[in-house]
Protein backbone atom coordinates (compact mmCIF):
# COMPACT_ATOMS: atom_id res chain seq x y z
CA UNK A 1 0.00 0.00 0.00
CA UNK A 2 0.84 3.43 -0.54
CA UNK A 3 2.70 5.62 2.49
CA UNK A 4 0.02 8.35 3.86
CA UNK A 5 2.97 9.16 6.64
CA UNK A 6 2.42 12.77 8.05
CA UNK A 7 -1.27 12.70 6.81
CA UNK A 8 -3.31 13.00 9.26
CA UNK A 9 -7.15 13.65 7.37
CA UNK A 10 -9.63 10.71 7.54
CA UNK A 11 -12.53 12.20 4.88
CA UNK A 12 -16.09 10.41 4.68
CA UNK A 13 -18.16 10.25 1.69
CA UNK A 14 -21.45 9.25 1.82
CA UNK A 15 -25.65 10.47 1.07
CA UNK A 16 -25.01 13.05 4.50
CA UNK A 17 -26.73 16.09 4.74
CA UNK A 18 -29.93 15.29 3.57
CA UNK A 19 -31.88 14.55 6.56
CA UNK A 20 -32.34 10.90 5.84
CA UNK A 21 -32.29 9.05 8.57
CA UNK A 22 -30.76 5.92 7.84
CA UNK A 23 -27.65 7.51 5.95
CA UNK A 24 -27.11 10.17 9.11
CA UNK A 25 -27.67 6.80 10.93
CA UNK A 26 -24.47 5.47 9.15
CA UNK A 27 -22.89 8.39 9.38
CA UNK A 28 -23.22 8.72 13.08
CA UNK A 29 -21.85 5.01 13.62
CA UNK A 30 -18.81 5.66 11.47
CA UNK A 31 -17.93 8.92 13.39
CA UNK A 32 -18.08 7.29 16.33
CA UNK A 33 -15.60 4.49 15.29
CA UNK A 34 -13.28 6.91 14.27
CA UNK A 35 -13.28 9.05 17.26
CA UNK A 36 -12.01 5.84 19.17
CA UNK A 37 -8.94 5.50 16.51
CA UNK A 38 -7.68 9.58 15.39
CA UNK A 39 -8.79 12.83 17.11
CA UNK A 40 -12.35 14.47 16.12
CA UNK A 41 -10.21 17.63 14.30
CA UNK A 42 -9.23 15.03 11.85
CA UNK A 43 -12.51 13.77 10.70
CA UNK A 44 -14.21 15.63 7.49
CA UNK A 45 -16.78 14.85 6.06
CA UNK A 46 -18.41 15.05 2.69
CA UNK A 47 -21.95 16.67 3.39
CA UNK A 48 -24.59 18.76 1.67
CA UNK A 49 -25.57 20.78 5.07
CA UNK A 50 -21.94 21.39 6.05
CA UNK A 51 -23.01 23.38 8.88
CA UNK A 52 -25.61 20.81 10.82
CA UNK A 53 -23.47 17.74 9.95
CA UNK A 54 -20.43 19.37 12.01
CA UNK A 55 -22.65 20.48 14.74
CA UNK A 56 -24.36 17.12 14.78
CA UNK A 57 -21.08 14.75 15.34
CA UNK A 58 -18.44 17.49 16.33
CA UNK A 59 -16.18 16.94 13.22
CA UNK A 60 -15.06 18.69 10.33
CA UNK A 61 -17.53 19.45 7.40
CA UNK A 62 -17.26 20.92 3.98
CA UNK A 63 -19.76 21.18 1.07
CA UNK A 64 -20.36 17.36 -1.30
CA UNK A 65 -19.71 19.52 -4.36
CA UNK A 66 -17.44 21.56 -3.74
CA UNK A 67 -14.21 19.71 -5.21
CA UNK A 68 -11.28 22.26 -5.04
CA UNK A 69 -11.44 22.14 -1.34
CA UNK A 70 -12.07 18.54 -1.44
CA UNK A 71 -8.99 17.60 -3.07
CA UNK A 72 -7.11 20.22 -1.11
CA UNK A 73 -7.99 18.16 1.78
CA UNK A 74 -6.95 14.83 -0.26
CA UNK A 75 -3.75 15.85 -0.44
CA UNK A 76 -3.33 15.57 3.70
CA UNK A 77 -5.74 12.42 3.83
CA UNK A 78 -4.54 9.55 4.78
CA UNK A 79 -7.85 7.32 4.37
CA UNK A 80 -10.75 8.01 1.98
CA UNK A 81 -13.91 6.30 3.43
CA UNK A 82 -16.88 5.51 0.73
CA UNK A 83 -19.25 5.38 3.55
CA UNK A 84 -22.05 2.58 3.79
CA UNK A 85 -25.76 2.50 2.23
CA UNK A 86 -26.25 2.28 -1.40
CA UNK A 87 -24.25 4.78 -3.37
CA UNK A 88 -23.44 2.44 -6.88
CA UNK A 89 -27.01 2.18 -7.99
CA UNK A 90 -28.26 3.86 -11.01
CA UNK A 91 -31.70 3.80 -10.29
CA UNK A 92 -32.48 7.06 -12.34
CA UNK A 93 -28.94 7.17 -14.17
CA UNK A 94 -25.26 6.91 -14.36
CA UNK A 95 -25.07 9.93 -11.85
CA UNK A 96 -24.45 8.68 -8.86
CA UNK A 97 -22.18 5.95 -9.69
CA UNK A 98 -19.85 8.28 -11.28
CA UNK A 99 -20.15 10.73 -8.74
CA UNK A 100 -18.69 8.41 -6.01
CA UNK A 101 -16.78 6.72 -8.00
CA UNK A 102 -15.27 9.66 -9.30
CA UNK A 103 -14.44 10.92 -6.31
CA UNK A 104 -12.48 7.27 -5.15
CA UNK A 105 -10.50 7.90 -8.27
CA UNK A 106 -9.35 11.27 -7.32
CA UNK A 107 -8.82 10.18 -3.65
CA UNK A 108 -6.40 7.59 -5.36
CA UNK A 109 -4.75 10.20 -7.69
CA UNK A 110 -3.94 11.95 -4.59
CA UNK A 111 -2.03 9.52 -2.85
CA UNK A 112 -5.13 8.31 -0.05
CA UNK A 113 -6.06 5.11 1.00
CA UNK A 114 -9.32 3.74 0.18
CA UNK A 115 -11.68 1.93 2.18
CA UNK A 116 -15.21 1.24 0.66
CA UNK A 117 -17.16 0.98 4.00
CA UNK A 118 -20.34 -1.61 4.09
CA UNK A 119 -21.69 -0.93 1.29
CA UNK A 120 -24.92 -2.49 -1.04
CA UNK A 121 -24.05 -2.64 -4.41
CA UNK A 122 -27.33 -2.44 -7.27
CA UNK A 123 -29.25 -2.13 -8.57
CA UNK A 124 -27.21 -2.06 -11.80
CA UNK A 125 -29.52 -2.75 -14.65
CA UNK A 126 -27.12 -2.61 -17.44
CA UNK A 127 -23.83 -2.98 -18.30
CA UNK A 128 -22.21 0.06 -18.21
CA UNK A 129 -23.26 0.17 -14.74
CA UNK A 130 -21.75 -3.13 -14.39
CA UNK A 131 -18.09 -2.21 -16.14
CA UNK A 132 -18.00 0.97 -14.16
CA UNK A 133 -18.59 -0.03 -10.62
CA UNK A 134 -16.47 -2.66 -11.05
CA UNK A 135 -13.58 -0.30 -11.84
CA UNK A 136 -14.18 1.88 -9.05
CA UNK A 137 -14.28 -0.99 -6.87
CA UNK A 138 -11.07 -2.52 -8.31
CA UNK A 139 -9.16 0.81 -6.78
CA UNK A 140 -10.23 0.30 -3.30
CA UNK A 141 -7.46 -0.81 -0.47
CA UNK A 142 -10.31 -2.55 1.57
CA UNK A 143 -13.92 -3.31 0.82
CA UNK A 144 -16.51 -4.53 3.07
CA UNK A 145 -20.36 -5.15 2.11
CA UNK A 146 -23.36 -5.50 3.97
CA UNK A 147 -24.93 -8.03 2.47
CA UNK A 148 -24.52 -11.71 0.56
CA UNK A 149 -25.72 -10.41 -2.97
CA UNK A 150 -23.15 -7.75 -3.09
CA UNK A 151 -20.40 -9.88 -1.68
CA UNK A 152 -21.54 -12.40 -4.12
CA UNK A 153 -21.32 -9.80 -7.01
CA UNK A 154 -17.78 -8.93 -6.23
CA UNK A 155 -16.45 -12.48 -6.22
CA UNK A 156 -17.62 -12.75 -9.77
CA UNK A 157 -15.51 -9.94 -10.41
CA UNK A 158 -12.41 -11.29 -8.65
CA UNK A 159 -12.43 -8.78 -6.04
CA UNK A 160 -11.61 -9.15 -2.49
CA UNK A 161 -14.13 -7.79 -0.12
CA UNK A 162 -15.68 -8.97 3.71
CA UNK A 163 -19.19 -9.36 3.99
CA UNK A 164 -19.92 -7.47 7.53
CA UNK A 165 -22.95 -5.81 8.28
CA UNK A 166 -24.86 -2.66 8.06
CA UNK A 167 -23.15 -0.17 10.96
CA UNK A 168 -26.28 0.57 12.13
CA UNK A 169 -26.55 -2.54 13.93
CA UNK A 170 -23.79 -1.36 15.86
CA UNK A 171 -25.26 2.30 16.75
CA UNK A 172 -25.31 2.86 20.28
CA UNK A 173 -28.43 4.11 21.95
CA UNK A 174 -28.69 7.66 23.37
CA UNK A 175 -31.69 9.64 24.95
CA UNK A 176 -33.99 11.97 23.00
CA UNK A 177 -34.93 15.33 24.68
CA UNK A 178 -38.06 15.07 26.90
CA UNK A 179 -40.06 17.20 24.62
CA UNK A 180 -40.10 14.36 21.85
CA UNK A 181 -41.23 11.74 24.39
CA UNK A 182 -44.10 13.75 25.49
CA UNK A 183 -45.43 13.61 22.13
CA UNK A 184 -46.08 9.78 22.58
CA UNK A 185 -49.52 9.04 24.47
CA UNK A 186 -48.85 6.78 27.57
CA UNK A 187 -52.24 5.84 28.29
CA UNK A 188 -52.53 3.12 25.20
CA UNK A 189 -50.30 1.60 22.82
CA UNK A 190 -48.68 3.60 20.24
CA UNK A 191 -47.45 1.41 16.63
CA UNK A 192 -45.27 3.39 14.40
CA UNK A 193 -45.48 4.25 10.49
CA UNK A 194 -42.95 4.39 8.37
CA UNK A 195 -43.67 5.38 4.77
CA UNK A 196 -42.00 6.22 1.78
CA UNK A 197 -43.00 7.65 -1.79
CA UNK A 198 -42.26 5.70 -4.30
CA UNK A 199 -43.52 4.37 -7.93
CA UNK A 200 -45.13 0.89 -6.36
CA UNK A 201 -46.90 2.53 -3.56
CA UNK A 202 -50.30 3.84 -5.02
CA UNK A 203 -53.00 6.04 -3.28
CA UNK A 204 -54.94 2.44 -3.44
CA UNK A 205 -52.39 0.48 -1.61
CA UNK A 206 -52.46 3.46 1.50
CA UNK A 207 -55.82 3.21 1.41
CA UNK A 208 -55.87 -0.69 1.99
CA UNK A 209 -53.25 -0.50 5.04
CA UNK A 210 -55.22 2.08 6.41
CA UNK A 211 -58.37 -0.25 6.24
CA UNK A 212 -56.35 -3.23 7.32
CA UNK A 213 -54.51 -1.80 10.26
CA UNK A 214 -57.55 -0.55 11.37
CA UNK A 215 -59.22 -4.04 11.75
CA UNK A 216 -56.33 -5.42 13.22
CA UNK A 217 -55.16 -2.63 15.62
CA UNK A 218 -56.98 -2.29 19.07
CA UNK A 219 -59.80 0.53 19.21
CA UNK A 220 -57.57 2.53 21.19
CA UNK A 221 -54.44 2.42 19.57
CA UNK A 222 -52.39 5.32 18.36
CA UNK A 223 -50.50 5.46 14.98
CA UNK A 224 -47.00 7.71 14.91
CA UNK A 225 -46.28 8.91 11.93
CA UNK A 226 -42.54 9.23 11.12
CA UNK A 227 -40.91 10.84 8.55
CA UNK A 228 -37.40 9.46 8.31
CA UNK A 229 -36.57 11.99 5.62
CA UNK A 230 -39.51 14.31 5.25
CA UNK A 231 -39.41 15.44 1.48
CA UNK A 232 -39.95 11.54 0.46
CA UNK A 233 -42.40 10.35 3.88
CA UNK A 234 -45.03 13.26 4.98
CA UNK A 235 -46.97 13.53 1.04
CA UNK A 236 -47.61 9.57 1.42
CA UNK A 237 -47.96 9.81 5.70
CA UNK A 238 -50.51 12.90 5.32
CA UNK A 239 -52.87 10.69 3.12
CA UNK A 240 -52.32 7.55 5.12
CA UNK A 241 -53.76 10.64 8.14
CA UNK A 242 -56.71 11.57 5.92
CA UNK A 243 -57.89 7.66 5.40
CA UNK A 244 -57.19 7.03 9.42
CA UNK A 245 -59.05 10.01 10.35
CA UNK A 246 -61.86 8.80 8.07
CA UNK A 247 -62.24 5.60 9.80
CA UNK A 248 -62.25 7.60 13.51
CA UNK A 249 -58.61 6.57 14.67
CA UNK A 250 -56.42 8.27 16.37
CA UNK A 251 -52.81 9.06 14.82
CA UNK A 252 -49.87 12.03 15.44
CA UNK A 253 -46.77 13.11 13.08
CA UNK A 254 -43.52 13.19 14.87
CA UNK A 255 -42.14 16.42 15.30
CA UNK A 256 -38.21 15.41 14.37
CA UNK A 257 -37.05 18.87 14.70
CA UNK A 258 -35.82 18.38 18.40
CA UNK A 259 -33.95 15.05 17.36
CA UNK A 260 -30.50 16.02 16.76
CA UNK A 261 -28.61 12.20 16.55
CA UNK A 262 -29.84 8.76 14.59
CA UNK A 263 -29.21 7.19 17.98
CA UNK A 264 -32.30 8.65 19.67
CA UNK A 265 -34.22 7.25 17.43
CA UNK A 266 -33.56 3.66 19.20
CA UNK A 267 -35.44 5.37 22.21
CA UNK A 268 -38.22 6.40 20.37
CA UNK A 269 -38.99 3.25 18.54
CA UNK A 270 -38.36 0.99 22.39
CA UNK A 271 -41.57 3.30 23.44
CA UNK A 272 -43.93 1.67 20.59
CA UNK A 273 -45.80 -1.81 20.50
CA UNK A 274 -44.70 -2.43 17.36
CA UNK A 275 -43.50 -0.65 14.03
CA UNK A 276 -45.32 -0.86 10.35
CA UNK A 277 -41.94 0.67 7.82
CA UNK A 278 -41.13 0.49 4.08
CA UNK A 279 -37.42 2.46 5.01
CA UNK A 280 -34.90 -0.20 6.05
CA UNK A 281 -33.32 1.74 8.54
CA UNK A 282 -36.74 2.20 10.56
CA UNK A 283 -36.71 -1.25 10.56
CA UNK A 284 -33.24 -1.69 12.10
CA UNK A 285 -33.49 0.54 14.32
CA UNK A 286 -36.70 -0.78 15.61
CA UNK A 287 -35.19 -4.47 15.65
CA UNK A 288 -32.10 -2.54 18.04
CA UNK A 289 -34.89 -0.99 20.07
CA UNK A 290 -36.46 -4.76 20.68
CA UNK A 291 -39.74 -4.32 18.90
CA UNK A 292 -41.27 -6.36 16.22
CA UNK A 293 -41.71 -5.21 13.09
CA UNK A 294 -43.89 -5.56 9.94
CA UNK A 295 -41.97 -4.87 6.34
CA UNK A 296 -43.76 -3.45 3.42
CA UNK A 297 -41.37 -4.49 0.83
CA UNK A 298 -40.67 -2.41 -1.83
CA UNK A 299 -37.01 -3.17 -2.10
CA UNK A 300 -34.83 -6.24 -1.76
CA UNK A 301 -33.17 -4.81 0.87
CA UNK A 302 -36.15 -4.35 2.91
CA UNK A 303 -37.44 -8.20 2.06
CA UNK A 304 -33.77 -9.45 2.61
CA UNK A 305 -33.95 -8.25 6.72
CA UNK A 306 -37.25 -9.43 7.17
CA UNK A 307 -36.71 -12.39 5.48
CA UNK A 308 -33.33 -12.87 7.75
CA UNK A 309 -35.29 -11.91 11.32
CA UNK A 310 -38.60 -13.61 10.10
CA UNK A 311 -40.81 -11.16 10.57
CA UNK A 312 -44.04 -10.63 8.97
CA UNK A 313 -43.67 -8.79 5.15
CA UNK A 314 -46.61 -6.98 3.30
CA UNK A 315 -45.99 -7.55 -0.23
CA UNK A 316 -46.20 -4.46 -2.56
CA UNK A 317 -47.79 -5.27 -5.88
CA UNK A 318 -49.32 -3.48 -8.15
CA UNK A 319 -52.64 -5.47 -7.17
CA UNK A 320 -53.19 -5.07 -3.33
CA UNK A 321 -52.95 -8.62 -1.37
CA UNK A 322 -55.41 -7.61 1.69
CA UNK A 323 -55.86 -10.70 3.67
CA UNK A 324 -52.46 -11.16 2.93
CA UNK A 325 -52.00 -8.02 4.82
CA UNK A 326 -54.05 -8.55 7.08
CA UNK A 327 -52.47 -11.95 8.29
CA UNK A 328 -48.50 -10.21 8.50
CA UNK A 329 -50.02 -7.50 10.77
CA UNK A 330 -52.53 -9.84 13.08
CA UNK A 331 -48.55 -11.27 13.73
CA UNK A 332 -47.51 -8.26 14.50
CA UNK A 333 -50.05 -7.39 17.06
CA UNK A 334 -51.31 -10.87 18.69
CA UNK A 335 -47.60 -12.43 18.17
CA UNK A 336 -45.23 -10.07 19.19
CA UNK A 337 -43.42 -12.46 21.53
CA UNK A 338 -42.80 -14.75 19.29
CA UNK A 339 -41.77 -12.36 16.76
CA UNK A 340 -39.41 -10.97 18.89
CA UNK A 341 -37.84 -14.35 19.97
CA UNK A 342 -37.46 -15.13 16.45
CA UNK A 343 -35.38 -12.01 15.73
CA UNK A 344 -33.30 -11.69 19.03
CA UNK A 345 -30.16 -14.61 18.02
CA UNK A 346 -30.08 -12.50 14.48
CA UNK A 347 -29.46 -9.24 16.22
CA UNK A 348 -26.68 -10.87 17.90
CA UNK A 349 -25.28 -12.17 14.54
CA UNK A 350 -25.50 -8.90 12.65
CA UNK A 351 -24.58 -6.85 15.68
CA UNK A 352 -21.41 -8.77 15.46
CA UNK A 353 -21.00 -8.72 11.91
CA UNK A 354 -21.14 -5.19 12.01
CA UNK A 355 -18.13 -5.46 14.75
CA UNK A 356 -16.16 -6.19 11.65
CA UNK A 357 -16.42 -2.89 9.79
CA UNK A 358 -14.67 -1.54 13.01
CA UNK A 359 -12.15 -4.04 13.41
CA UNK A 360 -11.21 -3.73 9.59
CA UNK A 361 -11.18 0.94 10.38
CA UNK A 362 -8.59 0.03 13.07
CA UNK A 363 -6.29 -2.23 10.76
CA UNK A 364 -6.35 0.00 7.96
CA UNK A 365 -5.78 2.96 9.68
CA UNK A 366 -3.05 1.05 11.68
CA UNK A 367 -1.37 0.42 7.90
CA UNK A 368 -1.27 -3.21 8.83
CA UNK A 369 -1.94 -5.27 5.28
CA UNK A 370 -5.48 -6.02 5.12
CA UNK A 371 -6.59 -8.85 3.24
CA UNK A 372 -10.14 -8.98 2.14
Amino acid sequence: MTSTAGRPLVLISGYYGFDNLGDEAILEEICNELKELVPARDIVVLSANPISTTARYGITAIKRTDMRTMATMLRRCRLFISGGGGLFQNTRSLGSIMFYGGQILLSKMLGAKVMIFAQGIGPLTNSAAKQLTRAFFSMADLISVRDDASASMLTDWKIAATRTADPVWRLAETEPPDSVLNELPTDRPVFGLSLRITADLSPQHVSTLAEKMAAVLPADAHVLLLPLQAEQDLEPLSRFEQEWSRLGRSCSTLDTTSLTLPSQWISLFRRCRGLIAMRLHALILALKAGIPVAGIAYDPKVAHVLTEFEQPCLILTKDCQPEQWKEALKALVYAPDRLLEQSRPRLEVAQNSSCKNFSLLARILACKEVVG
